[in-house]
């Protein structure tokens, strides 16, 4: 890595610092439908508005201790947790697609915008056990919009997706993503309906539904079927304790779908990969013995 990348690096760790400080906010305001641009940041406890030395992300935090200056109660770690996260995922986003898979600017900005808005979703589903519409409605059109401006977000010229259509780049990946927002919110709808069927009773919120068609209709149909499998895995790890401990059988599956989406995001060549090998596989299983 040069001292190009490393400054781009650092750069993109300040401002995801910035922008994560920004989804806080969301992730307070939104449920309460409220603005997210008016009023400026103030304390929830004592009303007061925070000064803007009070508001550097991170090291505001540090310094106050976690807790407000004007009432002094405590402030929680979500903040904190929520800044890091984003400043991390910015940074580690464009090491693997600028530093290291030389992408283009609007596909490493196309991604920022997804993590932003599955960063969003899943801490207001930790809490509140809700994916906002506001943020689904709004990011499913805007990743249909963005694989057309930025065509190189599917591939869809690339053996590794091996996707065309009607020959035209552009139009290509646009049906790329209006499968990936099917085939995304398809598996988990499915899943709900079945779950329903078998236990008399919702298994799993339509909100995820909505949230695995903005992911699908980013990252396309390989990768949406790569994270529904790779998310109950994490799930898991937090269903068992939760079942065992605590008396509340209901668990956010939110977080595990905006985790696994992360993990396939900065892998996709495996797991696209690995797509393809079952998707061989079938062919071969299903018309090889014909032909």
């Amino acid at each position: 890595m040069d001292v190009a990348d490393l400054s781009v690096l650092v750069v993109l760790l300040i401002v995801g610092l910035i922008v994560g400080s920004f989804l806080n906010v969301c992730i307070y305001r939104i449920p309460r439908k409220k603005s997210i641009v008016f009023p400026g940041s103030f304390c929830p406890e004592c009303n007061v508005k925070i000064k803007w030395y009070d508001n550097v992300p991170v090291l505001s935090y540090v310094l106050l201790g976690g807790r407000c200056r004007r009432c002094k109660v405590r402030i929680p770690i979500r903040y904190l947790l929520v800044e890091l996260l984003t400043g991390y995922v910015f940074v580690h986003l464009c090491y693997v697609f600028i530093c290291c898979r030389h992408e283009s600017p609007c596909v490493l900005l196309s991604y920022i915008v997804l993590c932003c808005a599955l960063i969003v979703s899943a801490f207001i589903d930790l809490k509140l056990l809700v994916i906002p519409d506001e943020v689904t409605f709004v990011c499913i059109p805007l990743a249909l919009v963005l694989s057309v401006i930025c065509p190189s977000l599917h591939n869809a010229e690339d053996t590794l997706r091996s996707f065309t259509l009607v020959g035209i780049h552009r139009l290509d990946t646009l049906i790329a993503s209006i499968i990936g927002v099917f085939v995304g919110g398809g598996m988990i709808f499915i899943c709900s309906i079945l779950g329903k069927l078998a236990l008399r009773k919702d298994a799993m919120g339509f909100g995820d539904a909505k949230l695995m068609c903005m992911v699908g209709g980013f990252v396309g149909w390989k990768l949406a079927v790569a994270i529904f499998f790779v998310a109950p895995f994490f799930g898991l790890l937090m269903a068992i304790p939760v079942l065992v401990f605590k008396k509340s059988k209901l668990i956010p599956y939110g977080p595990f779908l905006s985790f696994a989406t992360l993990i396939c995001i900065f892998m996709q060549d495996y797991f696209i990969g690995l797509i393809n090998l079952y998707v061989q596989f079938f062919t071969v299983i299903f018309t090889g013995f014909h032909s």
